[in-house]
């Protein structure tokens, strides 16, 4: 008995370390003021997550990347800008002479990595706006409120190249995400930035008489020629938001329709589309179209990146019509592949004809973000995140599978709207009780610190348990976030208190029986208390409970 007994015990510490050990990379907390500081670790609705490791362990994994991303592809040397930053990272295209050290891709893609890792890294906001320093100094040739494609060391390429329409999508939805993060009450009032980008620069160059996405500043206004990979559905939707500008519903309408016709039409199997696609009804665009590829008419190097743009817009907004794609490319590559990612291939015909012959994160890690819109795809979605966590390549692949890699563990957080997002939280660094914690490092006030790297945990056993905090003083609450670790309560309720002394008197204002762990964003009516209470009733898995934070919003 005593021996079994210490095997039990042994077993326990392996799984206590295993799944509660993982530590995330020590990072101050709200450096720069940030409002959504990394991780968020949101949980979609209708959204699977990898469910063999952790949220800590994905999140470290994610940072690890991030740290690794940062230091081979981050530049600040630009001797014609000083304090200019940029990614650095291959082009395709000429550069006109000039020796291209990067492009407004690359600006677009670090600039929503960097303000996704704000709170992580604690010069995130000082590296954004030097990203945004450069995006705006290497300006358009033909739109002066867009990026020109190419980024050169010298004065004579700022506003020498003529823009490319994913640059400039991504740099103007960077932007609502850093209003969000840090609001606009700065040097750079980036929801004013926002807004002008989007109705004056890409509204102006971009969006077509038929509603389609043009490839460039350069390109006509009645084109029908577009490049899929363009088609971001949710950055759209966050630019109506901002705007209240219709005609951003309308494209994202129209998208949907070119997709569906040309899916039927030449990829009814798979759910493929080409690089580019032109014409009405649309069709693949030739080979050697732009002089960019041969494989341009097929799903190669730029259509890769599409199943992330569109499985976001279910992610983030709900849109069936993003899931039904995603699902048909999905159940299509897992039975191409044999369910393994690792047999994905770096190209195929329309038909699923595989016409490259290796896998490749920028090929691979869409697939899996795709397979996160239907739970019968976990194990794909697993096997996934495996392959992809420790993948490094080149600027291309590494950049779009740290944008993955962010989506996949829930830390791409959906913006909101045109106010500053988050009233104070009255919770920040006041005192914390709780009715048991694991041991030492988990006390009640890691639930309260502003640091979403710590936090408290009950001991494992019975339920009840619970948390509150003390506010110091009556305020008028407006609402609960929580954010659980693994341990989660599938069944609580919040209560409050305005007892003067030590709370006795508790009022049930909330409760759920149907937690699923993840972000619980909880608005009340506006309401007088000073204590603020999770009661936690059933616990959704067989530990304990555990809260990275827990804030309370209100006045």
């Amino acid at each position: 008995m005593m021996k079994l007994q210490k095997v039990c015990l042994v077993l326990l510490c392996f799984f206590i370390a295993t799944t509660f050990g993982a530590v995330a990379p020590a990072a101050p907390a709200n450096s720069a003021g940030e409002m959504k500081p990394f991780p968020q670790q949101i949980s979609y609705p209708g959204i699977i997550k990898p469910s063999h490791v952790t949220q800590a362990a994905m999140n470290q994994a994610v940072a690890s990347y991030y740290d690794y991303w940062k230091a081979t592809y981050l530049r600040n040397n630009l001797s014609s800008l000083p304090g200019g930053y940029y990614v650095k990272g291959n082009i395709t295209g000429d550069p006109d002479g000039f020796t291209a050290l990067g492009s407004s891709e690359g600006q677009g893609y670090g600039m929503i990595i960097t303000v996704l890792m704000a709170g992580y890294d604690p010069n995130a906001k000082t590296i954004y706006d030097g990203l945004f320093k450069t995006a705006r100094t290497y300006k358009s040739s033909g739109n002066p409120n867009l990026m020109g494609w190419v980024v050169a060391d010298s004065k004579a390429a700022q506003g020498h190249f003529g823009s490319a329409t994913d640059g400039d999508l991504d740099i103007a939805y960077s932007l609502i995400l850093a209003h969000n993060q840090w609001g606009s009450g700065g040097a750079i009032n980036y929801l004013q930035e926002a807004k002008k980008m989007i109705t004056d620069g890409i509204k102006a160059s971009y969006v077509t008489s038929g509603n389609r996405l043009n490839l460039g500043d350069w390109d006509g206004k009645d084109a029908l020629n577009t490049r899929p990979s363009d088609w971001m559905l949710s950055h759209l939707r966050a630019f109506y938001e901002v705007t209240g500008d219709e005609t951003w519903i309308h494209v994202i309408d129209h998208l949907y329709d070119v997709y569906q016709q040309f899916s039927a039409t030449y990829s009814p199997n798979t759910g493929l589309i080409s690089d580019f696609v032109v014409g009405n009804p649309p069709r693949p665009a030739p080979e050697w179209y732009l002089d960019e590829f041969k494989e341009t008419n097929q799903y190669y190097y730029n259509a890769s990146r599409v199943p992330l743009r569109i499985v976001m817009d279910y992610a983030l907004y709900g849109d069936t019509r993003a899931k039904a794609l995603a699902d048909k490319m999905v159940s299509w590559i897992k039975t191409k592949t044999g369910g393994a990612p690792a047999n994905i291939k770096n190209g195929y015909k329309l038909d699923g004809t595989a016409i490259g012959n290796y896998a490749t994160a920028v090929f691979v890690a869409p697939f899996i973000s795709a397979g996160t819109a239907n739970s019968n795809h976990q194990a794909w979605v697993n096997a996934g995140w495996d392959w992809m966590k420790n993948k490094k390549e080149d600027y291309f692949s590494d950049t779009y599978n740290l944008l993955n890699l962010l989506f996949l563990s829930g830390n791409w957080w959906k913006p909101g709207g045109a106010t500053v997002p988050e009233a104070p939280n009255l919770a920040l660094n006041k005192t914390a009780v709780s009715s048991t914690m694991e041991g030492v490092g988990f006390e009640p006030d890691k639930a309260i610190d502003g640091n979403q790297m710590t936090r408290w945990a009950s001991r494992e056993g019975t339920d009840p348990k619970w948390i509150y905090v003390d506010l110091g003083a009556v305020h008028q609450i407006t609402g609960v976030k929580l954010r659980w670790e693994v341990a989660y309560a599938k069944r609580y309720k919040i209560e409050i208190s305005t007892d003067s002394g030590a709370p006795e008197h508790w009022q049930e204002v909330y409760s759920t029986s149907s937690g699923d762990g993840g972000l619980d964003e909880i608005p009340l009516s506006p309401q007088p208390a000073r204590y603020v209470r999770m009661y936690g009733i059933e616990r959704g898995t067989p530990y304990g409970y555990s809260l990275y934070e827990f804030e309370v919003t209100g006045q």
